[in-house]
């Protein structure tokens, strides 16, 4: 039985070794390295708007990454777009999941900074 800490690291490291090698890699490892203080300034959801608004792939990457371990966690249906789910449901369960992707994205923050290649300019 696995651990709910394991759970993550496990997905953490499956998705940013996804994006290794790709020619968005060094953007990719960028937003995770920011999205957690995006997440608590502005809020999941307008996160989560403010990348699905972009037309880069590293942000739509990001966007899907953060649905399927929602979608996998049981916060929202399989074939139900993550923004969509938090514009109709609670606050409370909008705040759990805010915390539950801030948890995956420690292990996701860490896997970025070994496996991927950061842009020169920070």
């Amino acid at each position: 039985m696995k651990t709910l800490e394991q759970e993550r690291a496990k997905f953490a490291y499956e998705k940013v070794k996804s994006v290794k090698g790709r020619d968005f890699e060094e953007d990719y490892a960028k937003y995770v390295k920011n999205a957690p203080a995006m997440i608590l300034t502005n809020g999941l959801g307008n996160t989560l708007a403010y990348y699905r608004s972009k037309k880069r792939e590293a942000y739509t990457k990001l966007y899907e990454h953060f649905g399927e371990w929602l979608q996998e966690k049981g916060y929202c249906k399989k074939d139900e777009d993550v923004l969509e789910w938090i514009t109709e449901t609670d606050s409370l369960m909008v705040f759990q999941a805010t915390q539950e992707v801030l948890a995956l994205l420690n292990w996701m923050t860490k896997f970025a900074r070994a496996e991927l290649k950061e842009s020169d300019s920070g």
